[in-house]
């Protein structure tokens, strides 16, 4: 291993990382980043909306190797100016800390405003770039003239652009963005902590369909509530769990009373990424009915733990679920076709070894390998067909 002194020199800018008052957030690129530890001298920088920057800033507890800065803004107004802010919530902030690491590279994980505000801020720094994108940031940024252009201006300073999917590398490319410059990396799944033997939960346990995720309407959490609410009097003892924090939680538990299913509706609110394991592990289904995707982690990580998975036609997920292995893909923003995968799924016979065994090919150990390549050897990277 080399020493820190001898390793280049990496920052990493992203909004997408656990806060002290979030701290199951985005733990994927938390993951994804540690591994990069033994080949650079690495630094995450996390920038956070004033507001609640400002609300929680006790919190907040500065590392030589992680800092949370104020990213000051307007909502939703003049958007096509918030990559400008970024780059001055940063230097103003956190310039000097910035000059003192002297970064060799620096990867910003999010398409806007970050990738086109850590593109500017490379030239200043005069190092090298590098961006991951991850789902809307292309597929909603993406699609707004203004903030494409800068997206794909910023793509022109880029030494290399990490791609979660097949679909986002497309997108990218219907852009106007090179495709040598892109490389699909799939995230990673730790296969020692999602492994959990379903034998040993207790067989009284009520069966229960899973949703883990914020609770968004763009993640499809209603259409699941009323689809499962359609199949309900089918299946008198079957559950529907949502675990996950998020703006929709009064709009469920509401409707949930509404349709009198409320005492079958759990809320289990924010759930420990340690606690994951088993609770997708004893489900009987996982759910994820998103309208945006790219690759989402708990897709991976339920496959891992052998449960089958019932998710949107969206983003890279078809790319990464067989549905004759692992479940269902189907229509997003719609309740008839949650309501028709519910059944499928609930009719169907799925064996958690051959799940499991699918689920091998996503591993962080691939993923370190491929990202230490985009990163050093950029050059030799072609786009993946």
């Amino acid at each position: 291993m080399k020493s820190s002194e001898q390793k280049s020199s990496l920052v990493i800018i992203t909004n997408l990382y656990p806060l002290p008052w979030q701290p199951n957030r985005a733990t994927f690129n938390r993951q994804q980043f540690a591994q990069l530890d033994d080949s650079f001298d690495t630094s995450v920088l996390v920038p956070v909306a004033f507001a609640e920057w400002f609300k929680y800033r006790k919190q907040i507890k500065q590392s030589q190797h992680l800092r949370y800065l104020p990213y000051f803004y307007i909502p939703k107004i003049g958007r096509r100016f918030y990559s400008l802010s970024m780059l001055f919530s940063i230097i103003f902030h956190s310039g000097f800390w910035l000059w003192r690491k002297k970064p060799n590279k620096l990867l910003a994980s999010w398409a806007f405003p970050e990738a086109v505000a850590t593109s500017w801020l490379s030239r200043l720094l005069r190092c090298d770039f590098y961006f991951k994108v991850h789902g809307s940031d292309i597929n909603l940024h993406g699609k707004v003239p203004a903030r494409a252009k800068q997206i794909v201006n910023a793509s022109k300073k880029a030494k290399g652009i990490l791609s979660v999917s097949q679909a986002l590398a497309d997108e990218m490319i219907a852009m106007g963005i090179a495709k040598e410059k892109i490389q699909v990396i799939y995230n990673g799944v730790d296969h020692e902590k999602f492994k959990v033997n379903k034998i040993t939960f207790d067989k009284n346990t009520p069966d229960y369909v899973l949703y883990v995720g914020n609770l968004k309407k763009e993640k499809g959490v209603i259409e699941l509530l009323e689809g499962f609410a359609a199949i309900a009097k089918q299946y008198p003892l079957l559950q529907l769990h949502y675990a996950g924090a998020g703006s929709m939680s009064t709009a469920i538990t509401t409707l949930a009373k509404t349709m009198a299913i409320s005492d079958r509706v759990i809320l289990h609110g924010s759930v420990d990424h340690e606690r994951l394991p088993a609770l997708i592990s004893q489900a009987r289904i996982l759910a994820l009915p998103s309208y945006n995707e790219g690759v989402p982690n708990v897709v991976l990580e339920a496959m891992a733990c052998g449960t089958p998975v019932l998710v949107s036609n969206v983003g890279g997920i078809p790319e990464v679920v067989d549905e004759a292995i692992c479940g269902k893909v189907i229509a997003a923003k719609s309740v008839d076709a949650v309501t028709q995968g519910l059944e499928y799924m609930l009719t169907t016979q799925w064996h958690s070894e051959k799940i499991q065994q699918h689920s091998q090919q996503f591993t962080w150990q691939n993923n370190k390998q491929q990202l230490l390549h985009l990163l050093n050897n950029v050059n030799s990277l072609g786009y993946k067909s």
